[in-house]
């Protein structure tokens, strides 16, 4: 058990930099549009929206005419608002960044573990958890664009980060499973 939660610690790890490295990348600024006037949108949407949430434009709330009449006319959005602002880079963030990723590494290191006597080398136990987060990554990644009309280019760029972050965490986690070690 402590081989796997240290191996777990650093999967976590491993994600963490990879989703450091990804972000403050310029690449995925190449995947977002910009408004006009930051400020004047800013101001429309406190205008427009009652509160912080998730709104879909048009709304699903309209009655069936309405709504397909507008979305046939468009525009089509999904929008995340959160009319209070954040501190920049609070460490909290970080914080349950972390624990986010180190959740889910231990639930990746739960199937690996159920798989371990069938995965007898390092390269298979890697490659079982590159092709999980391939499935999830692609899985998630594509439900955006294809459901809910938004753009692809964002889409395929959380896609590419969440299939990075698997496969950091699986050639971490494939180095601390042996089936002839099982803790």
């Amino acid at each position: 058990m402590p081989r796997t939660l240290l191996g777990c610690l650093l999967a976590a790890l491993a994600m963490f930099v990879w989703g450091a490295a990804f972000w403050m990348s310029s690449l995925p600024l190449h995947a977002l549009g910009r408004t006009a006037d930051d400020e004047a949108a800013g101001k429309a949407l406190r205008q427009m929206l009652p509160g912080s949430g998730t709104y879909i434009v048009p709304s699903p709330a309209n009655d069936p005419e309405t709504l397909d009449k507008l979305i046939r006319s468009g525009p089509i959005a999904t929008i995340h608002f959160r009319d209070e602002g954040i501190e920049p880079m609070a460490p909290s963030v970080f914080i349950l960044g972390y624990l986010h990723m180190l959740v889910v590494v231990i639930l990746i290191a739960v199937l690996l573990g159920a798989a371990r006597d069938s995965l007898p080398g390092y390269w298979s136990r890697a490659g079982f958890v590159i092709v999980a987060g391939f499935a999830a990554a692609f899985f998630a990644g594509l439900n955006g664009p294809i459901w809910w009309h938004q753009p692809w280019s964002w889409n395929l760029m959380n896609a590419l980060y969440e299939f990075g972050a698997w496969t950091a965490a699986g050639l971490v986690l494939a180095a601390f499973s042996h089936p002839q070690n099982p803790d």
